[in-house]
């Protein structure tokens, strides 16, 4: 493996690149987790109980899987715009405090 150039070696080293890895790391796997809980909540109801995602919606004609359906797609379209902001507000002033340091 070959040897990283020295700027390289010091931003890996750099105190700060480690929390970015840190928090980014606890972000992503905290949003996967979410997502993977909504969506195999949606997947494992629909495979066991597909009865209830065909019932109405009491005093509506929408169907109760449809709803959910477009309920699914709505939290992606917010954890999106949430690891956006977070990525905005927190990780890209790390990366440039980072920038500034070793440059």
């Amino acid at each position: 493996m070959p040897t990283p150039d020295p700027m390289t070696a010091a931003v890996m080293r750099h105190p700060k690149y480690q929390e970015l890895l840190r928090r980014r790391s606890r972000t992503s796997l905290l949003f996967f987790a979410i997502t993977a809980v909504i969506y195999a909540g949606f997947i494992l109801t629909l495979a066991f109980d597909p009865e209830f995602f065909g019932s109405a919606v009491p005093g509506m004609t929408i169907s109760i899987g449809v709803l959910t359906g477009i309920v699914v797609v709505c939290s992606a379209v917010v954890l999106i715009s949430a690891y956006v902001h977070i990525s905005n507000s927190v990780f890209d002033p790390l990366l440039a405090a980072i920038i500034k340091d070793v440059s």
